[in-house]
């Protein structure tokens, strides 16, 4: 089995007046995969991908921490495992939403 690299996903809340400024910032930053202004608890939701999980760190800490419109930042970090290798043959469950 090939080493996952550590994604996260990133819940932001920033100065609303300068949500587009702050989605530009953070696009630029490489490793981010999505950007997406959210209409909910937080102002913008975050994929992003590092290499390694001191990396991720650092990306928040040197680069998004540094962004002054933002106000708060939680970091959902995907241990492994994607939705494409979820069997749901074997599941009872894999209609739940119908």
């Amino acid at each position: 089995m090939t080493k996952q690299m550590p994604t996260a996903y990133l819940l932001i809340n920033c100065d609303l007046a300068r949500t587009r400024e702050v989605i530009g910032q953070i696009t630029e930053i490489p490793g981010t995969l999505e950007c997406t202004e959210l209409d909910a608890a937080y102002d913008i939701l975050v994929k992003i991908n590092m290499r390694t999980v001191d990396e991720l760190k650092d990306v928040i800490k040197s680069k998004l921490k540094k962004i002054p419109d933002i106000k708060s930042i939680v970091a959902l970090v995907a241990i492994e495992g994607k939705m494409e290798d979820i069997d749901h043959s074997k599941s009872d469950r894999s209609n739940i939403f119908s």
